[in-house]
């Protein structure tokens, strides 16, 4: 069983974390992770928030299941795989440090274009749908380098659809996709036969229901305009978390 202290800071981190998964469909790990890291090692954080989120995508993803955009959704499946597979490989071969900065640089260039000022907000002229290889490609690179790959799928999904349940509904079925490769990788590679993470897992699982429903009930008063400022804002927390990561 996880110690008090690890539980009693664990807990609202956790539960602030799937607050934004609620919200914006993605970023639970890059707000939870470095933040989880400062008591626990980076060796027991992601695999446990690799399983955190294989549940609550599972959750969310029967909740919102009637809003899933299903050909969106098969669009991006085979490339995320694929991407997968090359992280996989990049994970166990390359220095990842090099990357995370880069990544996280190219993040917040991008979330501080989106959140510039604008009369009237708007977003660019839709996608073709073939961008889904390249998107769902390096989402599922990103997903197994640094379980990070759903700001990739939401600037994808957020140019192709227009209703915002069906964005975050549609971001929710890739990231069981995604979330459910982690977990293979780390049970393949032993990391979720350890008892001690197999308990801080359950106990961290009230904090995800109650961040989910927070996280839900708000994003039902949100209309897209609104949406992509929080999308942005999330995008802008997820790429400093990992300058941040980078450097310490």
């Amino acid at each position: 069983m996880p110690d008090l202290l690890t539980l009693a800071f664990a807990e609202p981190v956790v539960a602030l974390s799937y607050v934004v998964l609620g919200l914006v469909g993605f970023g639970s790990t890059l707000v939870g992770a470095p933040l989880l890291a400062h008591l626990l090692p980076v060796s027991t954080v992601i695999p446990t928030l690799a399983v955190t989120d294989l549940v609550a995508s599972l959750s969310n993803g029967w909740r919102l299941s009637e809003h899933v955009v299903r050909r969106e959704l098969w669009r991006l499946v085979p490339p995320l795989f694929a991407g997968s597979a090359v992280g996989a490989w990049l994970l166990f071969t390359l220095p990842v440090q090099w990357l995370m900065p880069l990544l996280g640089g190219f993040v917040v260039l991008y979330a501080l274009n989106g959140l510039r000022p604008r009369e009237a907000y708007h977003w660019a002229l839709p996608l073709s749908p073939r961008w889904a290889w390249w998107f769902g490609g390096v989402g599922g690179m990103f997903s197994a380098l640094f379980g990070a790959g759903g700001w990739v799928y939401a600037i994808y999904l957020a140019r192709r659809l227009e209703d915002v349940q069906q964005i975050r509904a549609t971001q929710t079925a890739v990231l069981m996709f995604s979330s459910g490769v982690r977990v293979a990788l780390f049970l393949l590679a032993g990391r979720l036969l350890d008892p001690q993470l197999l308990w801080l897992v359950l106990c961290l699982l009230p904090a995800v229901a109650l961040g989910l429903y927070i996280g839900h009930r708000i994003s039902l008063r949100l209309d897209k305009r609104r949406f992509l400022l929080v999308l942005h804002g999330v995008l802008l927390l997820a790429g400093s978390s990992l300058i941040l990561r980078a450097l310490l």
